[in-house]
């Protein structure tokens, strides 16, 4: 039997949630299709931006943040250590928050379902349909059932089995990111701090990348690192070792478990991370990109879950605009959120993507952030523009 709704969404993460939740407000026939059994696992950093807390929160799910770990403060290592604030933004909290992944997907799958999305678990996307004219007019399923729609979100992750099928390319396509992370229980007492480390070197190389400990409250730890691929030996490194190695630097009497330990009750979890626009424009005729399967991670951190709430919120909004506006042919209306919210920052990632790529570089820029002269100059400038507290260096 072949379905039909005025908005198909394939993958039930945030993106694909927030679109949903957001298009099923007007009252659109909306569906969400995801091959897994929720809740699931997904390998993350599990770590909130203040902005992503403000997308929660205006979906109505600000009772269920505030029971989220919160965190007040990002304590970065460069070696020596400083301190930041997030932000006082108007209409932003000033705080983040941490919450795994199990928990935020379901929490935002059935806040889709309870919105009038229907949620189809265990239904795989393998592709899209296609018309005559090459406009996607739905999505088919592994079973080889067909789900039709008057448009298509592909919400579908790094790996996009939509974007594949559509050979879509980008000028923007090869920026990415590999991470690895890893939970666990520590004797270390709960923080309300996100600790960053950039100083991450491999072969005696620094690596444009940083590594991460995040509180998750209970006495639980999310611990990994990240590094983009414009490092020219990046596939050479052992990620599972090299994380092993970070956490060797760590305080020991944190009493951290051992790599071996990690890998045997399969905490371990590496994942890439496409960065930077690498589907662009972000809609073909009938279908609209979010999430990963745009590339939206933020070329600076690799930050996920705000952007893929932000884009999926949009891609909702404006799917159903169009609609009623003519039909699912043109999304300009998309491309143009996405542009005007991101494109400046997204250019200058790009660039210190690249340019990061050479250890000698990247050297030079961990100096330069370590020297306390220029880190106050550079923080003064940040919270200026964010209207914020500068905290001095510890």
């Amino acid at each position: 039997m072949t379905e039909r709704f005025d908005l198909v969404i394939a993958g039930g993460g945030p993106s694909g949630s927030a679109a949903a939740w957001q298009a099923a407000q007007t009252g659109a026939r909306v569906v969400v299709l995801d091959k897994a059994a929720f809740p699931r696992d997904k390998p993350c950093g599990d770590g909130l931006t203040a902005r992503a807390v403000s997308y929660l929160q205006r979906m109505g799910l600000a009772d269920e943040v505030a029971a989220f770990h919160r965190v007040n403060r990002v304590t970065v290592f460069s070696p020596s250590s400083w301190e930041l604030s997030f932000p006082k933004r108007p209409g932003m909290p000033d705080h983040g928050a941490t919450v795994s992944r199990t928990e935020l997907d379901t929490m935002l799958l059935k806040h889709a379902e309870s919105a009038g999305a229907v949620v189809r678990q265990g239904a795989e996307v393998t592709g899209p349909v296609i018309d005559e004219r090459g406009r996607v007019t739905g999505v088919t399923l592994k079973s080889g059932e067909q789900v039709l729609g008057d448009a298509v979100i592909a919400a579908d992750g790094a790996y996009s089995p939509i974007k594949r099928a559509l050979k879509l390319d980008s000028q923007y396509n090869g920026y990415s990111a590999i991470a690895i992370r890893a939970e666990m229980d520590t004797r270390r007492p709960d923080s309300d701090s996100m600790d960053i480390y950039l100083k991450l070197q491999f072969q005696g190389d620094q690596l444009p990348g940083y590594g991460w400990v995040f509180p998750m409250g209970g006495g639980r730890f999310n611990i990994g690192l990240g590094y983009i691929n414009s490092y020219k030996n990046w596939q050479s490194i052992n990620a599972t070792q090299f994380l092993g190695d970070f956490m060797a630097t760590l305080p020991r009497d944190w009493e951290l478990p051992s790599i071996t330990e990690l890998k045997k009750n399969k905490s371990v979890r590496a994942w890439r991370l496409p960065m930077g626009f690498t589907a662009w424009p972000p809609w073909r005729p009938g279908v609209l990109f979010t999430g990963d399967s745009l590339g939206a991670g933020k070329p600076a951190s690799g930050a996920g879950i705000s952007k893929a709430l932000e884009s999926g919120l949009a891609a909702g909004e404006c799917a159903m605009a169009a609609l009623e506006n003519g039909g699912p042919d043109d999304f300009t209306n998309y491309a143009q959120r996405m542009e005007a919210a991101w494109g400046s920052e997204y250019r200058r990632g790009r660039y210190f993507h690249k340019l990061l790529g050479y250890p000698k570089v990247a050297n030079a820029g961990i100096k330069l952030i370590d020297n306390a002269r220029f880190r106050d100059a550079l923080l003064k400038s940040m919270y200026k523009r964010a209207q914020g507290p500068l905290h001095k260096a510890l």
